[in-house]
């Protein structure tokens, strides 16, 4: 298993443990803490950027600066789509829609749970 399948993983793993955090507290109508949420926040972009490293070394079409990662933190917000249209085409875009919904998956399993009552 390489790098990009661990990343992946912990990425997902994440976002279960933070789906079933936020989910079994709304049903209970508490409220969550906002520290742990910032924290789940940051690890996620930290996994998705240090996703994006390992992949791009096997993008050889994809030009690597000496800090690429340093570089790739700083700027997540606008690279990322950069990043997966340059690598993958409209693939890409999906792949980042799908980073998307992982990541509000938290709110949009309240939304379920409050649609649901």
């Amino acid at each position: 298993m390489g790098a990009n399948a661990i990343f992946l993983y912990a990425l997902g793993g994440l976002s279960l443990l933070s789906v079933i955090y936020e989910g079994t507290l709304y049903w209970h109508d508490l409220e969550p803490n906002e520290r742990l949420l910032n924290l789940w926040g940051a690890a996620f972009v930290l996994l998705v950027v240090l996703w994006i490293n390992a992949d791009s070394r096997k993008q050889p079409r994809l030009f690597r600066p000496f800090e690429y990662a340093q570089l790739v933190l700083l700027y997540w917000v606008p690279y990322l789509p950069y990043y997966f249209w340059r690598t993958r085409g409209v693939r890409g875009l999906l792949m980042l829609s799908a980073l998307v919904v992982l990541y509000l998956s938290g709110w949009l399993v309240q939304w379920l749970l409050y649609v649901a009552r």
